[in-house]
């Protein structure tokens, strides 16, 4: 089928090409330009024709750039081309809805009367759950699982109080862009009487050939970072029953 479709916003996953759904390959195909984010390895990329022209478009917490301009930069290169006539792709790591900015940009697309779509990924969280044989529900368990920034706003955490609640009802914890602030997270949740046993997963690189799972629990993680560096991008899972099936 066609792509009628002058700019879509796909889902790359979390960086391995095999992870990729068929209309985001077939998008990235079919691509005259493409927008992308930070956190894709050049194997996605290469599977563009010879003739796309590939522009990079990331933004990293804290990286120096002016957020809100450089988003609107990226709105504005996304009108030009579109109205150009070309074939758009903004490729963003993991689903573009989640943590990825992906409905400010569609948003945008719709306000201007641009033809857009939006083409899901497997996000990171899911991916390490599933690549690392760990459940997200179990039956009869949990019935529940929460995605999280680990970012800090106004010098704490944003419903830190709920989080700690999902964890103390047996659910799993994902958390995203956490590794810096993983420390100081946990002594919040020990603050809020979350079990100092509780199991830490963090799955380092995931979706790229070196990925690798780090397994420390709450009492232990400070001793555990001391000897170990895990690579990122990492996302993290916490909780009771957020470990390997065995």
């Amino acid at each position: 089928m066609a792509n009628d479709h002058l700019i879509s916003i796909v889902g790359a996953g979390p960086g391995d090409p095999e992870l990729l759904t068929i209309r985001a390959l077939r998008r990235i195909e079919q691509a005259d330009i493409i927008l992308y984010d930070a956190l894709h390895g050049e194997d996605i990329l290469e599977l563009s024709s010879p003739k796309c022209i590939k522009i990079y478009a990331g933004k990293h917490y804290q990286d120096g750039q002016h957020q809100t301009e450089r988003q609107e930069q990226i709105h504005a290169q996304l009108k030009l081309y579109a109205l150009q006539g070309k074939r758009v792709v903004r490729l963003k790591a993991g689903d573009p809805f989640i943590f990825g900015r992906g409905a400010e940009e569609l948003e945008f697309c719709l306000r201007e009367n641009l033809c857009i779509e939006v083409v899901p990924g497997i996000t990171a969280g899911l991916a390490a759950a599933t690549t690392f044989h760990i459940p997200v529900t179990l039956r009869g368990v949990n019935s529940m699982a929460l995605f999280y920034t680990g970012h800090k706003r106004n010098g704490g955490f944003v419903d830190i109080e709920t989080v700690a609640s999902v964890i103390k009802a047996n659910a799993p914890v994902m958390v995203y862009m956490g590794l810096k602030n993983l420390e100081i997270l946990v002594a919040e949740l020990l603050d809020r009487e979350v079990a100092s046993d509780t199991p830490i997963q963090i799955a380092s690189r995931v979706g790229h050939n070196d990925q690798q799972l780090y397994t420390t629990s709450i009492c232990e993680l400070s001793q555990f970072l001391q000897q170990n560096d895990p690579p990122m991008p990492a996302v993290i899972l916490l909780g009771a029953y957020a470990h390997k099936v065995r």
